[in-house]
């Protein structure tokens, strides 16, 4: 007979059972998130622990209530997230086995920015400026560039909904340098991530207002966007540039930025040199005559394209 609480196996037949050593589990069986939430606690089998409790984060029904009013669950991520931060202080490599283990545990917090019931909690207890370091991090090597995207993730989560609480709390803490500081050191998968998180916050009223004033700023996140539709044009990612594009689109119809525009846009955009990418795609290239409409009310050298929609029509972006 097997001790009390070691872990056994038996076959569908009954006719094989397997009892795990002292404080491991069997090889291929899933913990239960019940036995995932004891074994989180325990420093010994906290990485595997953090590894399985990831996997079950789109499965779980409420897991991000779960996650959030377990005590002293959310305290030991950020002690995950804590441990990590000399690796940045002292330009060390993360080990690959370090960066899993914190990578899963950031990705814990998922389930929380996504729900509306947790969100405004997660932000007032300003738990996003945990993931900053991440984001500030200059470094570009595989691992640093793993956190960075498992970070802008998170951040991504709390404004796909458009909350505007949510974008209120952010751009207080100045997520936006931080995001233009992704475009500029991050791979594609950053970039995209980054300008997404521009992209909702610029649809809001508040985000375009913080955007715009003072002047330096405006102009700023427009030369990040105008450098990266430079770089992305010479090498063709058509995601990462139909955000680019819709970023200038949201500009563009602020009518008090809208000629100060124009001057800021990269050439490739004013002229028909980076077109031929979206020939098949009459959407993409609506926004880029939009903005052309809105900031000089020339649009007419896309007419040969034979794509001439009202200036106004803006679906189908997405």
């Amino acid at each position: 007979m097997s001790p009390v609480g070691t872990p056994v196996w038996v076959s569908p037949n009954g006719r094989v059972r397997i009892t795990a050593p002292p404080g491991r589990r069997i090889p291929g069986v899933v913990p239960s998130l019940e036995e995932l939430l004891e074994d989180v606690f325990d420093p010994i089998k906290r990485g595997p622990a953090l590894v399985y409790l990831a996997m079950k984060r789109q499965t779980v029904q409420d897991y991000s209530l779960i996650i959030w009013n377990t005590p002293g669950f959310v305290a030991l991520i950020l002690q995950e997230i804590l441990r990590i931060y000399p690796y940045i202080d002292h330009e060390e490599q993360i080990p690959d086995d370090d960066c899993l283990r914190v990578s899963c545990a950031i990705s814990l917090f998922q389930p929380v920015a996504k729900d509306s019931r947790v969100r405004v909690r997660f932000l007032r207890a300003e738990t996003h400026r945990y993931l900053y370091p991440f984001l500030d991090n200059p470094r570009r090597s595989t691992n640093f560039d793993k956190l960075r995207l498992t970070s802008l993730g998170i951040i991504g989560f709390l404004v796909k909904e458009v909350d505007l609480e949510a974008v209120n709390y952010l751009l207080q803490s100045e997520v936006i340098p931080l995001c233009l500081h992704c475009i500029e050191v991050g791979t594609d998968w950053c970039r995209i991530a980054a300008v997404f998180i521009l992209e909702k916050i610029l649809s809001t009223d508040i985000g375009m207002q913080y955007t715009c004033v003072p002047q330096e700023r405006f102009v700023e996140i427009n030369r990040v966007l105008s450098s990266l539709f430079t770089l992305t044009c010479n090498r063709p990612s058509s995601r990462l540039l139909r955000r680019v594009i819709y970023c200038f689109y949201l500009f563009s119809c602020n009518q008090r930025v809208a000629n100060s525009l124009y001057g800021l846009l990269p050439d490739a955009l004013k002229d028909e040199s980076f077109v031929y990418m979206f020939r098949d795609s009459v959407e993409t290239v609506n926004f880029v005559r939009q903005v052309l409409w809105n900031t000089t009310r020339i649009y007419n050298r896309y007419d040969h394209l034979g794509m001439i929609p009202e200036p106004d029509d803006t679906t189908g972006l997405y």
